[in-house]
């Protein structure tokens, strides 16, 4: 179903997809502030410098906006945003698994295969929500209540991050969280088919 509320588009708050595709963004995202805040921290505990944790930051920031100028070039290709979707997402399963088998030996494939799939998954978070609706209202409207929610929810991911360190030896867990996290996002992206549109009520805002 369509949302066209017109230029008074109301928050879609009672759709249900709505708020899916809000825990969608946020976890994502998610994923994104866990590793800023503490793939650096992570990699000084296991005695790495800080000059050389620092570089692997630097290093998967590059990727990331790599891989976000590569979506931006090839989505047009994928009217069916499952098939990289699934792709991303277990490029990000892949490089938190490196970080929790063998994050020394495997620190430059963790690097890039979670920077391509943070980077990438970011735009496609915001271009399949906006598949959900035709109108500009409408993409604003679910636009501004998935990111609004969605960062409330990522801004949470470094701090249970750093419980989880305070009550435990290694940041290792904090990764487990995190790939569980994904593996709920691939569950979530299987229902992402073409064509589905946001089902809200015609509501303007007075």
């Amino acid at each position: 179903m369509d949302v066209s509320g017109g230029a008074g588009a109301s928050l879609p708050v009672g759709s249900g997809r709505a708020w899916l595709l809000m825990v969608f963004f946020g976890i994502g995202t998610g994923a994104y502030t866990l590793v800023l805040a503490w793939l650096p921290p992570f990699y000084t505990e296991l005695g790495w410098s800080a000059a050389d944790s620092g570089l692997l930051l630097g290093g998967l920031t590059l990727m990331e906006v790599l891989a976000g100028l590569v979506i931006s070039s090839v989505i047009h290709r994928f009217p069916d945003r499952r098939i990289l979707l699934l792709s991303v997402l277990l490029s990000v399963l892949a490089g938190l698994a490196c970080l929790i088998v063998a994050p020394a030996q495997l620190a430059l494939p963790a690097v890039i295969l979670l920077g391509c799939g943070i980077g990438a998954l970011f735009p496609l978070s915001l271009i399949v929500s906006m598949d959900h609706v035709r109108d500009p209202a409408g993409a604003g409207a679910l636009l501004g209540f998935v990111q609004g929610g969605g960062y409330i929810i990522a801004s949470s991911m470094p701090f249970i991050a750093g419980l989880i360190r305070q009550h435990s030896s290694s940041l290792a867990q904090a990764w487990m969280v995190m790939a569980g996290g994904v593996i709920v996002l691939l569950m979530i992206a299987v229902r992402f088919a073409p064509g589905a549109r946001l089902a809200s009520p015609a509501a303007k805002i007075a």
